[in-house]
């Protein structure tokens, strides 16, 4: 799939030169820049909870941002696995000029980082991750927020756990991500095709998603489960995806790839439980939330640049409000997760565990009764862990080697524990918002000549 999206590729050249990059020795030039190493991954993982434990947990709520990478958020939280001090990452190979972290001073950047296959990649730089400004071709990669900018996930993470080590599932963009979300695979797809005609192009089958998704087991087994997706009118924006900007619950999106399963696409009963976000207060009300449940954003409320930190996070923080002051809360695990990197530095090396990924990390927090207090995991996860949780609690069987061989978040949760009380967040009655089509500017690659380092 790796060699056939290549042939097929404008960027033939730059996507071999990638793939082979992973083998490449390292150039005498990296020493110097080369960030930190980070904690090792090899970390006792604790066997999964006994079964009348885990029956405390009836709800998985999960909820899936865009494009944000862990050390861009959270990179300078305290005690967790963050951005060194020394690190200063070379504007071109072989280039004595650098540059080093900085703090954003916008939470609402003019463009889009590209976070294709191809820049991953180089990005990556097999494994000594200091590509980032030469592969992206703008220093904002180097840049992040801290609690100041996104105070209630700093709050959150205090308050419940933050996970430092949970990778993103593959070296791609969205839909390969959202598709291990609910399939742990993606079929072997790495490219980013915004229209189910362009899946069944890629991937060269008329049925588009041939493989198993974990929503069938859980029909199988009666499990009640919803996929919500935010219906509201986007607004205008200059991109190649204009489908997020009005997204369609029964329609195959990049945030919603269900619709691109064909044994989904053709059971009325499985396309049923698409739906509009709007749902999901009225079953949290009513006291009918399902047992597995995926949110995903509508372009306004996903912070994927252009798109306003700060507004996904008010977003984010109303969907969890509700699920706190519900029923649901007592017996709810929160899973808030962000689907890829975005082309935001990170400093840890993704495990390669296949010929896919895993991809770089990305910001997670687990907020529940069950959550640990205030700490900080370092197990290695991804989002076939979440998937193996849900296995687990509903005696579900595995898809894929990645869900099987998965860690599943124990190390996060404790069921004997006094349960943890909520953290409600005030939600102000009116947040700033952007009038008009976004500020966007379309991509273009540049050399950053550090003038003043931040």
């Amino acid at each position: 799939m790796v060699w056939r999206f290549c042939r097929r590729s404008l960027c033939y050249l730059s996507c071999v030169a990638a793939v082979l990059a992973t083998s490449a020795l390292q150039p005498v030039w990296a020493q110097s820049y080369r960030p930190a190493q980070a904690k090792p991954y090899v970390r006792p993982l604790p066997h999964p909870p006994p079964a009348e434990q885990l029956s405390k947990l009836q709800h998985v709520i999960w909820i899936i941002q865009e494009n944000h990478s862990f050390d861009n958020y959270f990179g300078t939280y305290p005690e967790a696995e963050g951005i060194s001090s020394q690190t200063c990452l070379p504007v071109l190979p072989g280039s004595r000029q650098c540059v080093k972290p900085f703090h954003l001073k916008t939470r609402m950047l003019p463009r889009d980082l590209p976070h294709d296959w191809n820049h991953i990649h180089a990005a990556y730089d097999a494994g000594r991750m200091d590509g980032f400004v030469w592969a992206e071709g703008n220093k904002a990669t180097m840049g992040y927020y801290d609690g100041h900018d996104i105070p209630n996930y700093w709050a959150y993470a205090k308050h419940y756990t933050l996970c430092d080590y949970f990778f993103s599932s593959t070296m791609g963009a969205s839909l390969p991500n959202h598709l291990y979300i609910v399939a742990a695979q993606s079929g072997g797809l790495v490219e980013n095709p915004g229209t189910l005609e362009g899946v069944k192009e890629a991937l060269d089958d008329d049925d588009g998603f041939s493989f198993l998704a974990i929503v069938q087991n859980l029909q199988k087994a009666r499990v009640p489960w919803k996929y919500y997706v935010e219906t509201n009118p986007g607004r205008a924006i200059n991109m190649v995806e204009p489908i997020l900007t009005h997204p369609d619950p029964k329609k195959f999106s990049l945030w919603n790839p269900l619709p691109g399963f064909k044994d989904v696409r053709i059971n009325p009963s499985l396309m049923a439980r698409l739906v509009p976000q709007t749902e999901f207060y009225k079953d949290l009300k009513q006291n009918t939330l399902p047992a597995v449940s995926w949110l995903v954003p509508d372009m306004d409320d996903s912070e994927h640049p252009p798109a306003d930190s700060a507004k996904g996070m008010w977003y984010v923080t109303r969907l969890v409000n509700a699920v706190m002051q519900s029923p649901a809360w007592k017996s709810s695990v929160i899973v808030v997760t962000w689907d890829d990197y975005g082309g935001f530095y990170d400093h840890v090396p993704p495990p390669q565990m296949d010929a896919f990924g895993f991809g770089p990390r990305v910001p997670t927090l687990i907020i529940s009764p069950f959550a640990r207090a205030g700490y900080i995991d370092h197990h290695v996860y991804e989002f076939s862990s979440i998937l193996k949780l849900i296995e687990v609690r509903w005696k579900l069987s595995h898809m894929t080697a990645r869900d099987d061989h998965a860690h599943g978040i124990w190390s996060a949760l404790d069921f004997e524990q006094t349960p943890n009380p909520t953290y409600v967040i005030p939600v102000p009655a009116k947040i700033w918002e952007p009038k008009g089509p976004y500020p966007y500017t379309q991509y273009t690659p540049s050399v950053p000549i550090p003038k003043n380092q931040q």
